[in-house]
């Protein structure tokens, strides 16, 4: 049954009824985006999607992680999260539900005989009153409790290591930004090819601090060909390696990586006649 959103707060009043989805659109301009991601190339290009979330109470997610960054704020209500470091979860987190990265753990009442890593784990509780945001590290699993009636909105960007230099910035709203997640890639991508691979180089070095040419040419060779730039060879993705790789030390970091800003739009001039 669909309800257009007036009729689903009548109804909300008095009936135990949630609601999952982005902000709608009237109250886009109502909802600041979080100071701390208030950057040009964070909303230019970062940004992946939004949620808005009413429950009457008593509402309680999976064990899950998300694919991308997330800051959660609550504007009514109490949240009661659990959480777990990546690092802490790789190898314990019994995830049954690999499609949807979950957990059919009750982690309030966790059977240790069913799910003995969870012995083991260090856990955070975080405990959210009106008011409060609360930052979910990329891939951190999370058990989330919303206590009593609950109005929150949640905003996932791409995730990315590089500080950013943010001065100077302008307060935007939700109505002021675009949210890219779910479009296809030609209607995504209005960021240039450099910067595409940089933040896709990003999110494959996330849990490591370096990637070796292996890596490089994995990531980087099958993007290009993607691009239709098939007469890119292994040699010539070998050959950006080099002209990132500073030190020389056969590895790149991430202040290496983020050259490929300046050095991809030089380096691919001489595939102009296929671009």
């Amino acid at each position: 049954k669909h309800l257009s959103f007036s009729d689903f707060l009548n109804v909300y009043q008095t009936e135990d009824i949630y609601y999952v989805n982005p902000v709608p659109p009237f109250l886009a301009p109502d909802v600041p985006i979080h100071h701390p991601l208030n950057c040009p190339f964070v909303i230019e290009n970062l940004l992946a999607d939004n949620v808005m979330w009413f429950s009457s109470g008593g509402t309680k997610s999976v064990w899950h992680n998300d694919a991308y960054e997330n800051i959660n704020c609550l504007m009514r209500g109490t949240k009661w999260f659990i959480m777990a470091n990546k690092s802490e979860t790789s190898q314990k987190a019994h995830i049954d539900m690999k499609d949807g990265a979950y957990s059919s753990v009750d982690v309030e009442n966790v059977d240790v005989n069913k799910y003995p890593g969870f012995k083991d784990m260090q856990f955070y509780n975080v405990t959210m009153e009106a008011g409060d945001c609360l930052y979910i590290p990329w891939l951190w699993f999370h058990h989330v409790n919303s206590i009593g009636s609950n109005l929150a909105v949640n905003i996932w960007w791409r995730a990315y290591r590089t500080p950013l230099q943010c001065d100077h910035v302008t307060q935007l709203t939700f109505d002021q930004v675009h949210f890219k997640d779910g479009e296809d890639e030609e209607k995504q991508m209005p960021l240039n090819e450099a910067a595409h691979q940089n933040i896709y180089l990003h999110e494959r070095m996330y849990t490591a601090k370096t990637i070796d040419p292996s890596g490089f040419l994995d990531s980087v060779g099958p993007a290009l060909d993607e691009r239709g730039l098939q007469h890119v060879t292994d040699e010539d993705v070998n050959k950006l390696f080099e002209l990132l790789d500073s030190d020389r030390n056969g590895l790149l970091d991430y202040i290496e990586i983020d050259k490929i800003l300046s050095v991809l739009p030089k380096f691919m001039l001489q595939f102009k006649d296929e671009l």
